[in-house]
């Protein structure tokens, strides 16, 4: 069984798109005819809806290119910081108009219901509940609650990011009622740990039979000096603190993934993308920058990478 993980990481995910992409291209072969599940978080989640629904990869490096900069605009900085003291530090509004463009009016239960179907599993967090859910197709008898759900609601709810995006509010299917949710980048931006689970229960796989790739995009590390300022507030926290939970979260599940391979002997079973900057490309590290030179560096470390990859025996596997 062959497994995509794809990491949350805002517009970094354009990093991935082009990674895969880049992939397509190399080997002529659809993302989607090589895997049988994909689990993504925020940004990585809307990747992996689209290959769920079997689109091109190169429509999502073109839905990034296109819609990234008007998600993520630059406001006039003195506004800009005031408002975000107290609000989302972007609307939703373009990331809704983005999401709805993209996806159409095609709903879980529809990506499930084609010729070669994807078992596909979304991370969000229920913030009415307070707990951690995931969005999934039909792939066993027992999951049937996420069919009637658009794929743009739940990308939206699996990338609604605390400080960056208003808490997405989504009807609940065939009732008057609705829900709320958070960015599942808090518990599981990193979904390889979901996706591995997911095989193993309601797919009846076995370790030996499982080839995960875990696909990254730039990696952060937020971090201190030693002589920081250690009764840290609200403002001097920022989104530090959002960066910390995302990249210690990743890399976390990153370093427990790969051990339980490598103690059952099958280290050759889970490879994991992902970039290091180095100290010029520090912007690349933000989840909100979407400058035109940000972007087109993300598309090009991408698609350099998968150039790189292609060779290897471990990525080859996933396209023979």
């Amino acid at each position: 069984m062959k497994i995509l993980s794809i990491d949350g990481g805002g517009i970094k995910g354009l990093y991935s798109a082009a990674f895969l992409a880049g992939l397509e291209g190399r080997f002529s072969k659809s993302i989607a005819d090589c895997f049988d599940l994909v689990a993504g978080t925020s940004t990585g989640g809307i990747l992996a809806l689209a290959i769920a629904a079997r689109m091109p990869t190169q429509t999502i490096v073109d839905f990034y290119r296109q819609w990234g900069p008007k998600i993520f605009h630059p406001k006039l900085k003195a506004t800009y910081v005031l408002r975000s003291l107290l609000f989302s530090r972007y609307p939703d509004k373009e990331l809704k108009n983005a999401l709805q463009t993209v996806f159409g009016d095609r709903k879980i239960i529809d990506i499930y219901n084609q010729e070669k179907s994807i078992s596909c599993c979304i991370p969000s967090i229920d913030a009415i509940q307070g707990t951690p859910t995931v969005f999934k197709t039909p792939h066993d008898n027992k999951l049937s609650r996420d069919n009637d759900y658009y794929l743009w609601e739940v990308a939206l709810a699996t990338s609604a990011a605390p400080v960056y995006f208003p808490v997405a509010k989504l009807r609940v299917p065939n009732s008057s009622s609705w829900k709320l949710y958070v960015d599942g980048g808090l518990w599981a931006n990193n979904p390889s740990h979901v996706a591995l689970v997911e095989a193993l229960t309601y797919k009846k796989q076995s370790l030996k039979d499982i080839y995960l790739l875990s696909l990254g995009n730039i990696v952060g590390t937020t971090s201190f000096r030693s002589d920081t300022y250690l009764s840290k507030g609200i403002a001097l926290w920022r989104t530090d603190v959002i960066g910390m939970t995302l990249d210690t979260q990743s890399a976390a599940v990153h370093n427990q993934i790969r051990l339980l391979f490598d103690f059952q002997d099958l280290s050759d079973h889970y490879t994991r993308i992902e970039h290091s900057p180095n100290e010029k490309q520090l912007s690349l590290k933000k989840l909100d920058c979407a400058k035109p030179a940000n972007i087109n560096d993300l598309e090009v470390l991408g698609r350099a990478r998968a150039d790189s990859e292609s060779a290897h025996a471990n990525i080859i596997n996933f396209f023979t």
